[in-house]
């Protein structure tokens, strides 16, 4: 009986590993077109890039744990069975978590408006939050384009606006 769960068990997580590297690879994707994405925005010298990505591994690193804050709660509230099925506490519980994680994150912008500032001059700063939104639009505008063709896109696909 314990072989055959020990077998079943590891035939799951075998069946699993694809998925999980393909969300990976996908993921790494997203970020290398990400990265390639503000490179070519931002049009950083060596000597500014050298300064500047040290620092937005740091912000991506703090906007990654408030993700994952977020996502926490997402997943209390799926495993709960929905708002509905949480008590008026853990409804207070959430609102206040979430609103903690908004303002921590307008936080962390300015906290790195500061400290790009010191890396890169003021409007690449500026142009770097614009860069930011457009991408983030654009894989959300490539979101919805796949939805409504019902299938994916080729493996390279179209480039973000102002990469071609």
């Amino acid at each position: 009986m314990k072989t055959n769960r020990i077998i079943r068990l590891s035939l799951s997580i075998l069946m699993l590993l694809p998925v999980a590297l393909l969300a990976q690879d996908r993921k790494d994707k997203i970020e290398t077109m990400h990265i390639a994405y503000l490179s070519q925005r931002l049009n950083l010298t060596s000597a500014e890039a050298e300064k500047f990505w040290p620092i937005y591994n740091e912000f991506r690193a703090e906007q990654d744990k408030l993700r994952k804050e977020h996502m926490d709660n997402m997943q209390h509230v799926r495993r709960a069975g929905g708002i509905d099925s949480l008590s008026d506490a853990e409804v207070q519980k959430l609102i206040s978590s979430e609103t903690d994680i908004e303002t921590k994150q307008v936080e962390v912008r300015k906290e790195y408006a500061v400290k790009f500032q010191q890396a890169i001059p003021l409007r690449k700063v500026a142009k770097f939050f614009v860069a930011e939104e457009e991408f983030k639009r654009y894989l959300l505008n490539e979101l919805k384009r796949r939805d409504h063709e019902g299938k994916g896109r080729d493996e390279d696909g179209p480039p973000p606006p102002g990469m071609n």
